[in-house]
């Protein structure tokens, strides 16, 4: 699903963000980031769903709608969320050719971020870590005051822009045998206790809801 809607938000961007005008209402500079994205959403739908027949990537009827549906997620909904829809903009203004279009992965917001925008959940801002590893097993410290306790599976994150060292534990339910993972910031829980879906070690895009993470590594 996610690929769908992207290839629909994707490819009608560049197709008319250079003729999407600033709105009249308001001299130029004097709008807001976010008021700016949202004038231009209607122009950029309409436009880019017309580019998407051109390229034949397989456009329907409600593209337009399904567009809007999509970006209007990134207004309303904080900074943050206007900065990732800005940021779709920028980076699809670059494409050009319509294989540009069908291969536009590295513009994708991630659907967990979509989903947060389009909750009216506030999207925390992304660290850097240039430090990444997991390991199968270690010694985690215990949660909420409670001992040391051996895990099944860690994650960590180091060399951080904000200076912070993160840090994922997950043991084996002695219950039920799932899962159960913890979230650490400079060795202090963060975030909320969750279960992976596939009760495996969790994936970057598991960690950060229930972290209130947004670690690019």
């Amino acid at each position: 699903m996610k690929r769908h809607v992207l290839g629909i938000a994707l490819a009608f961007l560049p197709a008319c963000i250079k003729e999407t005008p600033v709105a009249e209402e308001q001299p130029e500079g004097q709008q807001s980031a976010e008021q700016r994205l949202a004038d231009e959403i209607g122009r950029l739908c309409d436009d880019g769903c017309a580019k998407n027949t051109e390229c034949d990537s397989n456009t329907t009827e409600d593209c337009p709608a399904n567009c809007r549906d999509y970006m209007a997620a990134f207004v309303g909904h904080g900074d943050e969320c206007v900065a990732l829809g800005q940021g779709l903009v920028d980076c699809a203004s670059k494409l050009e050719t319509c294989d540009d279009y069908k291969h536009a992965e590295d513009c994708d917001v991630s659907s967990l971020d979509h989903e947060r925008c389009a909750a009216g959940a506030d999207v925390p801002p992304p660290v850097v870590c240039d430090g990444a590893g997991s390991t199968s097993s270690g010694l985690a410290p215990g949660a909420n005051g409670t001992p040391a306790q051996v895990t099944d599976c860690d994650v960590y994150y180091g060399e951080c822009s904000d200076g912070a060292e993160y840090r994922v534990s997950c043991r084996l339910s002695t219950i039920d045998a799932a899962m159960v993972c913890n979230c650490f910031r400079d060795g202090v829980v963060n975030g909320i206790a969750f279960t992976p879906v596939d009760g495996a070690c969790p994936s970057e895009e598991e960690i950060r809801h229930p972290c209130g993470w947004n670690i690019l590594d």
